[in-house]
Order: structure tokens, then C-alpha cells, then sequence
């Protein structure tokens, strides 16, 4: 008898996915089946072993098999999921997922996106805490039919494969790159190693405030959408300034504006971020040439208003040509300027030490000053505009830092960070893809982490053949509808 030709009473008992019926000498058994890829690349189905066999009027009759494919006795088997937050993930950052599934065959982008979302939704968590993180999670009922494993053995692998074979990794963040609006911030994120033998942990800028071996992230996202675009991990003691090679060397990049901080200024520098119709805009550092011809007998000759969100603040400034294509902008912020006067001024008046008089004399003309050079055909205001908005990138180190808790890598081979920097940038993705959902709520009492915990409270429990959702409050689920994720109220698990 065909599949499909099975009775309706029959179907209705089937165990639940990735089983199928088959009817054989008058009876209807359950066998397991498992999804496999085929030498073509396309996917097929591997049948295993029978389970169980249904009866009409009893229903299903599990054999010693069933528990076997269960992986553990039925009465100890796990019946309530954590459901909310991942159904939600997985709804704003479905788009995520596509790209992924472009570059790398499905049951890998499944897996680094299974990853990223658990570490996105309980913060930083070691591989041998993730495979639990799993199994309680609506994870593994979304992925049951995929075959890859989330155990500390598998996600090692994981690592070390995107470490060592980067094709896809940096075709994956070539895409993004050109989907982005050519305008990258660069920064760096120093991250405590852990690791007595890391290979690229050593002591850096933050040894003291780390109190330990550093490693560093550096990441490039766009300053206008705020995507994260690209991620790589550098030795602990190695500049900001000395990763740019590499990156260029890693990279295609063409017609991109750069927005970098002063860390990143060296002539070397300057001319990468200068070929193929790049261009950049960076901070002059103090102790340069440029910078002490510039602010001599300095005057502002020009001002204008500066907008962001509900703060507007004038900025008076000048500039000056240094070759055919660059200038050097001096800005000052006036109300950045009087509100550090202000609590410089307080500062003295607490007694604090290191504040005098004499050393205010000499500073006050520098507050709220940013002295910017830049060879793009961008006006003034303009150039200062973009150079602000690179700060957004601060946000996302607040995120990696605070609520991812990215603080402490127990990794210490080379291979296996280079493939945590990629599973980084993809967590950081669906923060920002998280973001700008909440911020399209137009409420300001609402922040990503609490649309998280409304969501986390949403579980879902096994009863029968049904997955049920639990514990879910009105008021969080309206909230959550606005922003385009409807929790399934009920789930077949037929």
C-alpha cells in the first residue's frame, strides 16, 4: 500500500517527524527516517529501523527501538521547551539563515545559526554548556530532521573547519559587504583569552583592565544600517593600526568609505583606504605634524547645525587643503564645549585632583574638538556627520561586552577563534537585526533585552501528538505580533 494511501485513522498516530508508515503482510509499521545528502548535493531520505507498529484501535505500539530513537526513556524524556525566544530569533533573522544557506550547505548553516542564536539568547556560553542549551531549546524540534550535532566534539569541528576553510566564510562576508551601503566603521574588541596556551592571546593595551592575555576582535559594520559586515580575530598585542593590511589582503573592497578612530592613522594606512575608489575619514593623532601645523593660530571660520535624533548642537569649524585630495576639518562642538568646561569646573570645586585652574586655561579651547582629516568628496558638514555615526559601533561592543558577556575566550587555538570571530559576527547580526525590530516599536520603554524576556516566559509543552504553547501573557504577545512574530499557539508533532 503507498504512502498515501494510508488510512487517516492510521496517520493520525504516527509518532511524530521523521518517522513514516509503512504497510507490510496486513500490518501498518513505523520506521525511523533520517534526511541525508546525495553525492548530487541534493537531499534525500535514509529509512532505518522499525520503532513501533499502530493499531487501529490502539494507536501506537512502541518496540525496544522507539526508546533507543528517542534517546532516552519515555518517561524521562523532555516535554516542555524553552520556545519564545528562539521562535523569535528565528522570525527576525529568518533573512540571516538565507545568506547563510547560500554559502554553506544546509545542515552546516543550520548548525552556525542554531549557534549564534543560543549564544544570543543567554550570552556567552562555553561548547561543552551548548549541546544542553540545545536540547532544551525549540531548537532542536525546528532542526530535528537536519542532520548535524550541537555537542562540544561537533561545534570544535565547526571552528575549525570555518578557521581553515574560510572560502565560504569570506565569500558569506564578501555579500554583506557589498550589500552594505559602503560606508564601514573598523574597530577593535579586546577580549581576555583565558588560556595559558593561546595562539594568539598575549598581553596587550588592556592587559591590566583585563587583568590578563588579551585577544582582539576586530569588526567592520555599516555605519548607516548599522550590519555588522566582517569579523576577524588579531594577537593580543598586535595595534589596530597593523590589521589593516590583512584585512585588505582578505577583502575586496571597492568604493568604500571608511570611518576609522586615530588608532588606525598611519601613512601606510591612508594610502589603503585610498585605492580602488576608497576613501576615509579619520581623527588627526595629536603627537603628528599635521595636527600641530593645523590647530596653529587656528580660527573658525564657519558654523552649522549639527542633528541627531531630538539634539542639536552648533558646530563652528574650518579646514584646510594638505594635498589634491585630502583636507584636514577642525570642529568644535559648542555645547559640548560649555557642558565640559562645566564639569570640569565642578571637578575643582570637589578638590578633585589633577583639576586646576592653570590646567583648564590650557585645555578649555579643546573640548568638544575633533580634528578630522579625510580625502572623500563629501562637504563639511557631512564629514562630520559620518564620522558620528561611527560611534554606533560602541553599541555594539556595549552588547558584546555587557549582554553578551564576550569577556572570557576559552579557546586557545588559532583556527578555533578565527571560526568564533565568524559565529561572533553572525551573533551580532541578529542583535542588529533584534534592534532595529524593537526600534520600530516607537516605544521608548521597550528595549531588546525586555522583548527577550517577554519572549523567553513563552513555552512550549509536549502533550499527546501536539507541542502547546504555555505560560503566555496578552499584553506580551500583542507586543510581540507588532513586531511581525505570532506565536503558534499549537504545533503538530505529527
Amino acid at each position: 500500500m503507498a504512502a498515501n494511501k494510508i488510512p487517516e485513522e492510521i496517520k493520525k498516530h504516527r509518532p511524530g517527524p521523521c518517522t513514516e508508515i509503512k504497510f507490510i503482510n496486513g500490518h501498518y509499521y513505523v520506521y525511523m527516517y533520517q534526511a541525508v545528502q546525495l553525492p548530487s548535493g541534493k537531499w534525500g531520505k535514509k529509512t532505518g529501523k522499525t520503532i513501533g507498529r499502530i493499531v487501529a484501535d490502539e494507536g501506537f505500539i512502541p518496540n525496544k527501538n522507539y526508546y533507543l530513537y528517542e534517546g532516552t526513556q519515555s518517561l524521562d524524556e523532555i516535554t516542555v521547551l524553552e520556545y519564545g525566544q528562539y521562535a523569535l530569533i528565528g522570525e527576525m533573522a529568518h533573512g540571516i539563515l538565507a545568506s547563510l544557506e547560500r554559502h554553506f550547505p544546509a545542515d552546516r548553516a543550520c548548525q552556525i545559526f542554531a549557534y549564534a542564536s543560543i549564544l544570543y539568547a543567554n550570552g556567552f556560553a562555553h561548547l561543552d554548556q551548548i549541546q544542553r542549551y540545545y536540547e532544551q531549546s525549540w531548537l532542536s524540534q525546528e532542526y530535528k530532521t537536519i542532520p548535524f550535532q550541537m555537542g562540544k566534539t561537533a561545534l570544535g569541528s565547526l571552528l575549525d573547519d570555518l578557521g581553515r576553510k574560510t572560502t565560504r566564510v569570506i565569500n558569506y562576508e564578501e555579500d554583506t559587504i557589498r550589500e552594505s551601503s559602503s560606508a564601514i566603521a573598523i574597530d577593535g574588541h579586546a577580549i581576555r583569552s583565558c588560556s595559558d596556551e593561546n595562539d594568539l592571546g598575549e598581553g596587550g593595551c588592556k592587559f591590566c583592565q583585563l587583568k590578563g592575555d588579551q585577544v582582539n576582535l576586530l569588526m567592520g559594520y555599516d555605519i548607516n544600517t548599522g550590519v555588522p559586515l566582517f569579523a576577524r580575530m588579531f594577537r593580543g598585542s598586535c595595534n589596530d593600526k597593523a590589521t589593516i593590511e590583512d584585512l585588505a589582503d582578505l577583502y575586496s573592497f571597492s568604493g568604500i568609505l571608511f570611518v576609522v578612530d586615530r588608532g588606525f592613522y598611519s601613512k601606510k594606512n591612508l594610502r589603503i583606504f585610498s585605492v580602488n575608489d576608497n576613501s576615509y575619514i579619520i581623527p588627526v593623532p595629536s603627537n603628528t605634524g599635521t595636527f600641530k601645523t593645523t590647530m596653529t593660530g587656528l580660527q573658525y571660520t564657519h558654523d552649522f547645525y549639527y542633528r541627531s535624533g531630538k539634539k542639536h548642537s552648533r558646530i563652528e569649524y574650518t579646514s584646510k587643503r594638505i594635498s589634491d585630495t585630502e583636507h584636514v576639518y577642525v570642529f568644535r562642538d559648542i555645547d559640548e564645549n560649555e557642558k565640559c568646561r562645566f564639569n570640569y569646573l565642578h571637578c575643582i570645586e570637589l578638590g578633585k585632583d589633577g583639576y586646576t585652574l592653570e590646567k583648564l586655561e590650557q585645555s578649555k579651547e579643546f573640548f568638544g574638538v575633533y580634528v578630522l582629516q579625510s580625502n572623500a568628496a563629501l562637504s563639511a558638514e557631512e564629514v562630520f556627520a559620518r564620522y558620528k555615526k561611527r560611534w554606533g559601533i560602541e553599541t555594539l561592543y556595549q552588547y558584546l561586552k555587557n549582554k553578551g558577556d564576550f569577556n572570557d575566550l576559552m579557546l586557545q587555538d588559532y583556527y578555533k577563534e578565527q571560526g568564533f570571530a565568524f559565529i561572533t559576527l553572525v551573533t551580532a547580526q541578529i542583535h542588529q537585526k533584534m534592534l532595529t525590530a524593537v526600534k520600530a516599536l516607537n516605544d521608548r520603554t521597550l528595549s531588546v533585552h525586555d522583548v527577550l524576556l517577554m519572549a523567553r516566559c513563552l513555552k512550549m509543552e509536549h502533550r499527546g501528538n501536539n507541542w502547546n504553547l504555555k505560560n503566555a501573557r496578552k499584553r506580551d504577545l500583542q507586543i510581540l505580533e507588532r513586531m511581525g512574530f505570532k506565536p503558534k499557539l499549537m504545533i503538530s508533532g505529527s
